[in-house]
């Protein structure tokens, strides 16, 4: 979550601020009140989890930390949706193919080999094949062969063997 914020802050809301005006105000502040929420959440659960066990409101205490969870991640997916809804629709409206390459290349090239695999697994179950060939042929073009290989296994371990088959065949390897 503090990747995905990061990075979006870095490259997708100036973008975003040039060509919608105010564009990035809520996204910013959606943010500011996630990392307020997360820290919360973390220092309420410390000091839950330094009550004896024994503590007579520790089970009150565990509970109010599930039900906070419960509210950050439906703030979160509130703020998810609003992306894919609006935003992600007017940044292919109002930029070119060649801008979105570039702010994707540089939000790519802006983490590191392991965040990279890690959100890789994420995102290709949720991707179209075409959206998976695009993304690692991209890759092959930009990355040394073992972070390509790498990539590669990450793939089939995150696809369905039906969806790895096909990508392979997309991708022309073995």
């Amino acid at each position: 979550m503090r990747l995905h914020a990061k990075l979006e802050e870095e490259y997708v809301n100036p973008l975003l601020s040039e060509r919608v005006p105010g564009g990035a105000r809520r996204l910013e502040e959606d943010r500011r009140i996630m990392h307020q929420q997360f820290n919360d959440l973390v220092a309420h659960f410390e000091s839950a989890k330094s009550k004896p066990l024994d503590f007579e409101k520790r089970h009150e205490l565990e509970f109010e930390f599930y039900r906070a969870w419960n509210r950050l991640i439906a703030f979160y997916f509130t703020h998810i949706n609003h992306e894919e809804e609006d935003i992600q629709p007017a940044l292919w409206k109002l930029c070119t193919t060649e801008e979105l390459a570039n702010t994707f290349k540089l939000i790519m090239a802006n983490q590191t080999p392991k965040e990279l695999m890690n959100n890789l697994e994420m995102m290709l179950p949720a991707m179209s094949l075409n959206e998976r060939v695009i993304l690692l042929n991209q890759g092959r073009a930009s990355m040394p062969p073992e972070a390509f290989q790498a990539a590669l296994k990450v793939a089939e371990h995150a696809l369905r063997p039906r969806d790895w088959t096909a990508l392979k065949s997309k991708l022309a390897i073995k």
